[in-house]
């Protein structure tokens, strides 16, 4: 057996776990990692954001990681790292399709947002093909001296170290990732690693946190969605079906497909993000608390319900008329209720990544910056505290503010599912994300060390966030025909109420919801 004593053990190679391993260990720290998984595979939580961006460029300086730097944006990405898939994604479309009715020139400028992200394609955000990004940081945290373990077996116990981890994996080099690739079986390695501190990145799995039985509190959240995804080619891209029915798009600010893609349904969403080899990532977020239609029992099989699904919408079944799945290996991919919240971050000698502490859902495409966040933090905790009393405060503080952070990102997302079938009212509820992350990008100080995440913290926003979900509740209870004047209402007092947070025009009635203004600085970072 071999017996390893390191500074900081990892559980969970995804990209956060590997990104922290990494820095930490071009730090001085002896770092181990372990999955019980292998790279490449297929993962979710795909789109990055202006915010994420920044994030990843703050700390590719700090903590001297100049590989990082090309990934901030997709022009320095693809003449970077061609071999990593990804996307462009210059801001955030949605289209109604609420009513099932396919888009029309007669219907079309009531049933469309665009709102822009980056000023252009070199500046642009990118959707990360999970399995190619999570592989390459995994492999330069080996590079840097990560002992890494993969396909592993372990169990966790408290020692006088405090930790001890036993199991058994294979030991990751350039040699046995050869031999993973080709499907040849490689030898299993007995461990033992004696660690001072644990780090759990292992997401929904939660390995530590079921160790330490630290209590589930999922129930404090308002969000309940499951979902149905896959990677698909051959679906066609909405500005081709658009210009079918002789839409015009020229007054778009970004082409429609070159972003975070929201088809708003009748009891829920659908993403679309495409990557530059033309696959596009697709799945359904159904609202469970909507009854009849919301439970998977309705149907035998994931592709029973995305058939059904795709099938309610006219303008769903001409884009995926031809499509085939790509990823992963196994099909659809289908969920229960996605949301979860733990009810503590971090001990004395321990702590938890974001989404290991909580998750809510893909809407707002805030998983990655989140947890670019929650890296940065624990990084500086990890290499800055003087002594076990300060580093056990400043876990207590990144505890609470990351709780207190989900919880604010489960009342910006529940919002929008309150609002539909309104696309009106969808549309409306966004602003108030949109005012809270652009607010945060339109900064120069912004940053994970200088606020918490979408100004969870802002005692001044989340006053206003609980006003206007009750003033929303108000406008969705009315009927026709007085919908359009309670919305109308709503719309009014939002512009005002998000006054100190709109520093890009939102609710510029010139717009007629073509938000180009909105995009971050290209010369911030």
């Amino acid at each position: 057996m071999t017996s390893i004593p390191v500074d900081v053990l990892i559980l969970g190679s995804g990209f956060g776990g590997s990104l922290l391993a990494l820095i930490l260990a071009r730090a001085g720290k002896s770092v181990a990692l372990l999955d019980r998984s292998q790279h490449p595979r297929f993962a979710i939580g795909e789109s990055s954001t202006p915010l994420a961006d920044r994030t990843l460029a703050q700390m590719a300086d700090r903590y001297g990681l100049p590989e990082l730097r090309s990934l901030c944006h997709w022009g320095s990405w693809k003449r970077a790292c061609p071999q990593l898939l990804c996307g462009r994604k210059r801001g955030f479309t949605y289209f109604d399709q609420t009513d099932g009715e396919d888009l029309t020139r007669d219907n079309f400028s009531k049933r469309r947002l665009l709102v822009s992200a980056s000023v252009d394609d070199e500046h642009s955000d990118t959707h990360w093909l999970r399995s190619d990004v999570d592989q390459f940081l995994f492999q330069l945290a080996a590079s840097a001296g990560v002992i890494c373990f993969q396909q592993s077996q372990y169990s966790v116990s408290q020692h006088q170290k405090p930790w001890l981890v036993s199991g058994q994996g294979v030991l990751f080099s350039d040699e046995v990732a050869s031999e993973l690739l080709v499907g040849q079986t490689v030898a299993m390695t007995s461990f033992s690693v004696e660690a001072e501190f644990v780090i759990d990145a292992t997401g929904s799995s939660s390995a530590l946190l079921k160790y330490l039985n630290v209590p589930d509190q999922t129930h404090l959240l308002k969000t309940n969605s499951r979902s149905v995804f896959a990677h698909f080619s051959g679906a066609i891209k909405c500005e081709e079906l658009l210009q079918e029915h002789s839409i015009a798009t020229g007054a778009f600010p970004y082409r429609c497909d070159d972003a975070a893609v929201h088809q708003v349904l009748s009891d829920g969403w659908m993403w679309q993000l495409r990557y530059d080899d033309d696959s596009l990532s697709a799945g359904f977020m159904i609202d469970q608390r909507r009854g009849a239609g919301a439970d998977t029992r309705e149907f035998a099989s994931p592709t029973q319900e995305w058939n059904s699904r795709i099938a309610r919408s006219v303008f769903l079944s001409r884009q995926f008329r031809d499509a085939k799945i790509v990823r992963p290996a196994s099909g659809l991919q289908s969920t229960k209720r996605i949301q979860r919240l733990a009810g503590c971050g971090a001990g004395v000698h321990w702590a938890a990544l974001t989404n290991t502490v909580g998750f809510i859902d893909p809407l707002h495409s805030t998983g990655i910056a989140h947890t670019l966040f929650s890296v940065s933090r624990l990084a500086d905790i990890l290499l800055t505290a003087k002594s076990v009393h300060e580093r056990t405060n400043q876990l207590q503080e990144y505890s609470d503010l990351l709780i207190e952070e989900i919880r604010c990102v489960d009342e910006l997302v529940e919002g929008c599912y309150e609002a539909i079938p309104s696309f009106p009212l969808w549309c409306l509820w966004g602003m108030i994300y949109f005012a809270a992350a652009t607010s945060m990008e339109q900064s120069v100080e912004s940053g994970f060390r200088r606020t918490s995440f979408l100004r969870a913290n802002d005692a001044e926003f989340r006053a206003m966030l609980r006003e206007a979900r009750q003033r929303l509740q108000e406008a969705r209870r009315v009927t026709e025909p007085e919908r359009s004047e309670a919305e109308r209402r709503f719309a009014n007092w939002l512009k005002t109420a998000i006054g100190p947070w709109n520093q890009v025009g939102l609710f510029d009635e010139t717009c007629d919801n073509l938000y180009s203004k909105t995009a971050a600085p290209a010369d911030s970072w």
